[in-house]
C-alpha cells in the first residue's frame, strides 16, 4: 500500500480512534516507568534501597509485565465474548482514574504511590493489548494489515521516544508538568475510545475462566495447536523481549560503566526509538515487494540478522567512557568521544533491523488466527511477549547479581537472535504450506 493510501486510512473512524488510544496509551505507560526509574536511579529517591541499582530497575519493569501476564489471557476471553469497542472505553476511563492517583504521587513525591499507579497500568495494558490486536483484523481489510501495523508500530516508537524522554527529564521538567501530561492525555485517550466504531464479539456465548493460571495454560494450549499462528507470535515475543535487554540495561550502563549522565541515556534510547520507526515505516514501501516471498517472511529474516549483525559490533568494540572530574560526563563531552560514531552505529541499525524484523510478524499473527478465538490467541501472543520480557528481566537480575562484564546482555541479544534468524532464513528458503484455523 502506498504512503498515501497509508495517509487515507489514517483519518478514517475504523482506524483514526484506535491510533489515538494506542498512543495515548503508550505514552502515559511509558512516561510513568522512566519517570519512576529516573527518580529511582537519578534522584536518588528510596525504593528498594537495599539492592543495587543494576537490580532495582528490572525490578520497577516487573511492576508492569506482572500484572499484565497475570491478566492477559482472562482479557482475551472477554475481548471475544464482548464487543471490542465497549472494552476499549472502560480500559480508557480506568487510565483516566489511574492518572489521577499517578497525579497524587507526584505531588506527594511518593515513588511507591508511582509504583502502584505504573502496576495498574499493567493490568489495564493486559485488557487493551489482545483486543486491539484482534481488532485490526475486523476493522481493516488483508491488504491493509501490514500497513495498519506499520502505522501502529512506527508511531509507537516515536511516541515511546517522546515519554521516554519526558519521563526521564522529570527531576528537570517538574512532577506538576508531568502530572498534567499524563491525566491530559488520558482523557484524549478516553474521547477517542469514544468514538471507536462497533466491533461485535465473535463468541457472545463464551463462558470466561476467570481462575489466572488455568486461563493462561487454555489459552497457550490454543495457541500450540495453531502452530502458524504460534510462529510469528513468538517472533514477537523475542523482539520485545531484546527490547527489554536495551531499555533495561541502558540506565545502570550509562551511569554506571560510560559514567555519562541521562542526557546522553535521552540521546541513545532516542536514537534507538526513531530507527525503530524508521524501520516499521520502511515497510509501507517495501514490505509487499516479493522477493520477500508469502506474508513478507524473507523481510523478518533480513531484520533478525541485521539485529544480531549489529549488536555483535556492540558487543566487540569499545564504549565512550568519561573520565573527567565530574560525577557524570555531559552530552557534549560523549558526542566527541572516538568511540561514539562506531557505538551509536551500531544501535541505529540494530534498530532499523527490529523495526522491519517486527512488523510483518505482527501482521502474519493477525492474519492467519481463526476469528472465532483471535482474541484469545493473541492474548497468549500478550502472554508469550510477557514470559519473555520477564524471563529477559529476570536474567538480567542474575547476571547483575554475578557481576558479570557489563556488555553480557549484548551477548545474550546476539545469541538468541542468531538462532531466531538461522530459524527465519530456513522458513525464508522452505516456507510452510498454511492450515489456518486448525484449532477452535
Amino acid at each position: 500500500m502506498s504512503a498515501k493510501a497509508a495517509g487515507r486510512l489514517l483519518v478514517q473512524r475504523r482506524f483514526l480512534p484506535l491510533f489515538t488510544l494506542f498512543q495515548t496509551g503508550t505514552f502515559n505507560d511509558n512516561t510513568l516507568k522512566n519517570a519512576l526509574i529516573a527518580m529511582i536511579t537519578f534522584g536518588g529517591f528510596a525504593f528498594l534501597s537495599d539492592l543495587p541499582s543494576a537490580v532495582r530497575v528490572p525490578v520497577a519493569a516487573l511492576i508492569f509485565t506482572g500484572p499484565f501476564t497475570i491478566l492477559c489471557a482472562i482479557a482475551g476471553q472477554i475481548a471475544d465474548k464482548f464487543d471490542r469497542g465497549i472494552i476499549f472505553r472502560w480500559v480508557k476511563r480506568a487510565e483516566v482514574l489511574i492518572m489521577a492517583l499517578a497525579a497524587v504521587g507526584f505531588a506527594l513525591k511518593n515513588v511507591h504511590i508511582l509504583a502502584l499507579c505504573l502496576g495498574l497500568m499493567g493490568a489495564q495494558s493486559a485488557f487493551f493489548s489482545p483486543t486491539k490486536n484482534a481488532v485490526l483484523p475486523q476493522w481493516l481489510d488483508e491488504k491493509e494489515l501490514i500497513t495498519g501495523n506499520a502505522l501502529m508500530s512506527g508511531f509507537q516508537f516515536s511516541i515511546l521516544l517522546v515519554g521516554t524522554v519526558v519521563g526521564l527529564g522529570v527531576l528537570k521538567f517538574g512532577t506538576p508538568m508531568i502530572s498534567a501530561l499524563l491525566f491530559g492525555l488520558a482523557i484524549v485517550g478516553w474521547f477517542a475510545a469514544e468514538m471507536t466504531p462497533p466491533a461485535p464479539a465473535p463468541q457472545p456465548e463464551l463462558k470466561v475462566n476467570y481462575e489466572p493460571v488455568s486461563a493462561t495454560l487454555s489459552v497457550l494450549k490454543k495457541a500450540f495447536a495453531n502452530q502458524d499462528v504460534l510462529r510469528p507470535l513468538l517472533g514477537v515475543a523475542w523482539f520485545y523481549g531484546l527490547s527489554t535487554v536495551f531499555v533495561t540495561t541502558f540506565p545502570d550502563y550509562v551511569a554506571s560503566v560510560m559514567k555519562y549522565e541521562e542526557g546522553v541515556l535521552m540521546m541513545m534510547l532516542a536514537s534507538s526509538t526513531i530507527s525503530i520507526l524508521i524501520g516499521s515505516l520502511l515497510t509501507l514501501l517495501i514490505g509487499n515487494w516479493k522477493i520477500w516471498g508469502p506474508e513478507s517472511v524473507g523481510l523478518s529474516a533480513f531484520g533478525i540478522t541485521g539485529v544480531t549483525l549489529f549488536v555483535l559490533i556492540l558487543c566487540l568494540i569499545p564504549s565512550p567512557t568519561y573520565i573527567g572530574a565530574e560525577k557524570f560526563g555531559p552530552v557534549n563531552d560523549f558526542i566527541q568521544n572516538p568511540h561514539m560514531p562506531l557505538f551509536m552505529g551500531a544501535i541505529v541499525g540494530a534498530s532499523i533491523c527490529n523495526g522491519l524484523f517486527l512488523v510483518p510478524l505482527q501482521a502474519m499473527a493477525q492474519r492467519r488466527a481463526n476469528p472465532k478465538i483471535r482474541a484469545q490467541l493473541m492474548s497468549a501472543g500478550s502472554v508469550l511477549l510477557n514470559l519473555f520480557v520477564n524471563l529477559t528481566t529476570f536474567g538480567l537480575i542474575g547476571l547483575a547479581a554475578m557481576k558479570v562484564t557489563p556488555k553480557m546482555p549484548f551477548l545474550m541479544i546476539v545469541l538468541g537472535s542468531a538462532v531466531v534468524a538461522a530459524y527465519a532464513i530456513y522458513r525464508t528458503i522452505n516456507p510452510i504450506n498454511r492450515n489456518p484455523g486448525m484449532e477452535t
